[in-house]
């Protein structure tokens, strides 16, 4: 199986690996997106959250269009922002971003279809195997039910799910509530850069709500 990057495994969990249908939001999935491709970036140190803000530490590009495109972007916009400034800037394109990427991979296919009443069609990303697709929410609730020694990527994964709202598309055998302890847990022992890749994540979510809300 192709390694996947972070923001992969956040797309994988947040849609169906049949229908290839979104599980939640699109606007919230963005929002997470967004932030799991800065987390891509700060965890191969392209970028640093020193301070709650986000700056370049790195620009070589790496080959890859999705982390490029964010990281040209990062270093187009003079100054420095906070992370939530900038998952709120890269959320539109990034659910369509990361989807095409594992397109790309072979993991997925792109399906469009149009709307009666609209011109706007509606995207989905079916599984090209789809218990392939289904292995990063496998490994992440295998992780949960047996705590221990937990890899940078998947904590962040982990974090973001709880930043999002989204603890519950995990298949666990555990309630919701010890699902959001332990998911809870993992999201305080995350290094300082990380967790304010999350607080930043959690900001945009809880802006993007009350948005809805009005």
């Amino acid at each position: 199986m192709t390694e996947l990057r972070l923001a992969d495994e956040l797309f994988l969990i947040g849609h169906d690996e049949y229908t290839g249908k979104p599980r939640a939001n699109e606007e919230l999935l963005g929002t997470g997106l967004a932030g799991a491709v800065l987390g891509e970036l700060l965890i191969n140190r392209r970028i640093s959250c020193s301070g709650g803000k986000v700056v370049v530490l790195d620009q070589r590009p790496w080959g890859e269009v999705v982390s490029d495109a964010a990281l040209g972007e990062l270093q187009r916009r003079l100054g420095t922002y906070v992370v939530r400034a900038w998952v709120e800037h890269l959320r539109d394109n990034a659910r369509e971003a990361v989807g095409r990427r594992l397109v790309a991979m072979g993991m997925l296919r792109r399906e469009e279809s149009r709307g009666v009443l609209s011109r706007k069609g509606a995207v989905r990303f079916p599984g090209v195997e789809p218990m392939v697709c289904a292995q990063p929410q496998v490994r992440l609730a295998y992780q949960l039910e047996r705590p221990g020694v937990i890899h940078p990527q998947m904590a962040t994964l982990a974090a973001l799910l709880l930043a999002l709202g989204l603890e519950h598309l995990l298949v666990v055998t555990m309630s919701r509530q010890e699902t959001r302890e332990q998911l809870t847990q993992i999201t305080a022992s995350l290094p300082a850069e990380l967790h304010a890749l999350v607080t930043g994540v959690q900001a945009a979510t809880a802006a993007l709500a009350l948005t809805v809300r009005r």
